[in-house]
């Protein structure tokens, strides 16, 4: 297919297009053979994508635009939406020197001084294809929603559209094609999976042929091998995906977590340049009076309307809540701030037509400033602290003042002053009123109090701590660890209705009541925060103080195994004879390594099984490494596992139906359980072992039919229970969830089990419980 490039001339009045003929080799990467370009695209460059956008967005044009380039920012919100910061760029050169490993990877350096396009992914504006033979309809945006990741290069297709921000323009896709992978397995397992998958059984498809495309070093021959589609491998998709990075050039992709950074430094690192309009503080901006009443957002913009564009800068001491934070490189960063905060209004870039009990999105942008915090701008007299300069002020505000968060300002502004259709507001001082509940914000704030950083009474305010614990952290007796579990308990007393993101339907909210019976059944424990198997040194390794290893895996670990030794110890024939407990889902074998080794041979043999062999693969050396013998490792689908006499069921963290698996599993067996699960909506396709009415063959179910619920409801259900922002109903939801696989177990097992539902504490994990079941005294 012929193909076309547009080259824009912007002049100060009009924008003129110009039409080539064809595509340069040096400018364009190949189409994806799944993608079918328009004859009259517009290709979209990096000197000048965003202003072609907006230009085509004033103009009202509805050409088609083309956009290729590297994916560096994801934020998914929900299943339906997702945000994306992509650099328009070519996919590297296929002649890379595969034996050539530099030091200094500088590809990373030069992305940052490219100002990235902002695209939506977004359900209603996707695509939908029509199938020939059906006469239907589909849609592979649930495929591009998950591959879509950063590190990735894409080629999209889409329309200008506007945000809620007057002088901003934002590409809304509609169909695109992956060019590239990036070096995370992970992501290359799920586009395997989808390359494999067969389509005249309804499963959702990807093109062989752009697979092969976005994966320039192998053959379409070898992948058809690799995948399975000769039926000719067994390996697991992870394993496949391992195998086909490990023959990709060195430096030849691009790493997810180089470009979101990993940590704060890195992050800061990676900001975009500041907006030309922001450079330069205005030179009229002065130190504000602090005798000036406090007055709201609403109020201040009807000042404004009354005041003439030839009036100075006027100062104000603001209060509101930031709806959204942009932060730029030199510390600077950009808050919208609101009278009424919304996390839905936050998380969506639609043109208002949403409903938030019962009011519009639209109605949330109305009133609104732009608030400029500005290291220059900033009144050093206000700093209490005189060994920190403006500069650092301003990097710390910008990290504290994020979406949700409530704040006192004062600065200036006038009518005249305006940013993408709002006013600007330049910042000389500023306080935290309330925090975000956003945990990485609270364990930063309470950091900063830690390390003198921040004043007591804000910070204790703004966290609604007691003054006296908020003196306390201050005074620097509160290790790394143990700030982070108050951080997680803080993020949950300050969520609430605003920081809700995603609304609840009526059809959710009766779901909750038609399985109220689940809860009532089985009401959920508080676990010890001290477990009695208490382990420092030994089986489990040590970290640094206050990592994610110390702080929440290896407590984690410990209070499994401490509800996995009293289920061992309600065995009839404990002590007895060695009893058999398998592990679903086990990976690397973190937790039964440590089950294995801390009871020995005479007690247990533990048999982990994960469809990662890679994952066994390490597990197994691990436990060699130890000198651990008494433990297997099997690579393997858990669903049609071939039992002998299994005595215990344990799974950590087992993903949606995996949990139910799991439990199926130790039904059929008569064992007791210990199960942990997590992402309520993982793994859909997997089917649940059941004991047969009449027989002793186990019949295959759906998790539906396994728990005995209706599947619409278990979908409202399974969907509070992913909600983000609202602990209090994603908790019931998941306490219901948990509820009715209890029921379920106690209507099918033949053992006579004491089944609870446990609860970890929120340090530890903020989302999990434990469904455990011990052996009722009346079997011993």
């Amino acid at each position: 297919m012929k193909r076309y490039y547009i080259v824009f001339l912007l002049f100060t009045t009009s924008c003129l297009v110009e039409l080539t003929s064809s595509f340069s080799a040096s400018s364009a990467a190949k189409p994806s053979p799944s993608l079918s370009l328009a004859k009259d695209t517009i290709q979209l460059h990096p000197d000048t994508a965003n202003d072609v956008l907006y230009n085509l967005l004033s103009a009202k044009d509805d050409s088609t635009i083309i956009l290729q380039g590297l994916v560096t920012k994801r934020r998914a919100i929900g299943k339906s939406l997702v945000f994306l910061d992509i650099i328009p760029m070519n996919i590297p050169d296929k002649s890379y020197d595969k034996g050539k490993k530099s030091k200094k990877n500088t590809r990373y350096d030069e992305i940052e001084t490219i100002t990235p396009v902002q695209a939506i992914l977004k359900r209603d504006c996707w695509s939908k294809l029509i199938d020939e033979n059906t006469n239907t309809t589909s849609s592979t945006y649930n495929i591009y929603h998950k591959i879509i990741q950063p590190g990735v290069h894409v080629q999209l297709l889409g329309e200008a559209g506007s945000s809620r921000n007057a002088q901003e323009a934002i590409l809304f896709l509609n169909s695109g094609s992956i060019t590239l992978v990036n070096d995370n397995p992970q992501h290359v397992r799920n586009i395997l999976r989808y390359a494999a998958a067969d389509n005249t059984k309804g499963d959702e498809t990807l093109d062989i042929d752009e697979v092969v495309n976005a994966l320039p070093w192998i053959t379409k021959e070898e992948l058809e091998s690799l995948i399975g589609r000769d039926d000719s491998t067994t390996k697991s998709f992870y394993d496949i995906g391992v195998d086909i990075l490990n023959r990709a050039p060195r430096n030849y992709l691009y790493n997810p977590s180089k470009l979101m950074g990993s940590t704060n430094s890195q992050k800061v690192k990676l900001l975009p340049p500041s907006p030309p309009e922001y450079i330069e503080v205005p030179s009229s901006t002065n130190a504000v009076d602090e005798s000036q009443d406090v007055t709201t957002i609403s109020n201040v913009l009807r000042q404004l309307n009354q005041m003439s564009d030839d009036d100075q800068y006027t100062q104000f001491t603001i209060t509101g809540w930031v709806q959204n934070r942009r932060r730029y490189q030199g510390a600077i960063s950009i808050l919208e701030l609101v009278d009424e905060f919304s996390s839905l209004a936050a998380s969506s870039n639609d043109e208002g037509d949403n409903d938030i009990e019962g009011f519009k999105l639209k109605d949330l942008w109305k009133d609104r400033i732009y608030a400029v915090l500005h290291p220059d701008a900033l009144d050093s007299n206000n700093n209490t602290d005189t060994t920190t300069s403006c500069i650092e002020l301003s990097e710390r505000y910008g990290n504290i003042l994020c979406s949700g968060a409530r704040v006192l300002l004062q600065g200036c502004m006038s009518s005249s002053s305006t940013t993408k259709g709002a006013p600007t507001f330049w910042v000389t001082s500023c306080t935290l009123l309330r925090s975000s509940w956003r945990l990485n914000t609270v364990r930063y704030v309470l950091d900063l109090l830690h390390e003198g950083k921040l004043d007591v009474e804000e910070a204790s305010s703004a966290l609604e701590l007691q003054y006296s614990q908020g003196e306390n952290i201050s005074m620097g007796t509160t290790s790394a660890t143990e700030r982070q579990w108050l951080a997680a308990e803080l993020t949950q007393s300050l969520q609430g209705d605003n920081s809700r993101i995603g609304k609840i339907t009526d059809e959710m909210k009766n779901s909750l009541k038609t399985f109220a019976y689940a809860r009532e059944s089985y009401p959920t424990e508080q676990i010890s925060n001290k477990p009695e198997i208490a382990v420092s040194t030994g089986p489990l390794r040590t970290n640094i103080e206050g990592s994610r290893w110390e702080r929440a895996k290896k407590p984690q670990l410990q209070l499994m195994i401490e509800q996995i030794a009293n289920v061992l110890r309600s065995h009839p024939e404990y002590g007895q004879r060695v009893l058999k407990v398998i592990d679903i889902g086990g990976g690397r074998g973190l937790l039964s390594n440590f089950l294995a080794e801390i009871f020995g041979d005479s007690m247990v043999t533990v048999k982990v099984i994960d469809i990662s062999k890679s994952a066994t693969n390490n597990g197994r050396m691990r436990a060699r490494r130890q000198g651990i013998k008494n433990i297997k490792f099997e690579a393997r689908d858990a669903t049609t596992l071939p039992f002998d006499d299994v005595d215990v069921v344990v799974a950590l963290h087992a993903c949606g139906v995996l949990s139910d698996v799991a439990l199926g599993h130790a039904t059929c067996q008569g064992a007791g359980f210990v199960i942990c699960p997590c992402c309520f909506k993982s793994n859909p396709h997997l089917r649940v072992s059941i004991p047969a009415e009449e027989s002793s063959i186990t019949e295959l179910v759906t998790s539906e039919e396994w728990l005995g619920v209706d599947p619409s409801d278990y979908k409202h259900l399974k969907h509070l229970a992913e909600l983000q922002g609202d602990i209090d109903i994603a908790s019931k939801a998941m306490h219901t969830i948990c509820g009715l696989r209890a029921l379920a177990v106690s209507r099918r097992s033949a053992a006579n089990l004491d089944i609870s539902i446990l609860k970890f504490p929120v340090g530890f994990s903020t989302r999990n419980l434990c469904l455990v079941g011990k052996f009722n005294k009346d079997n011993r």
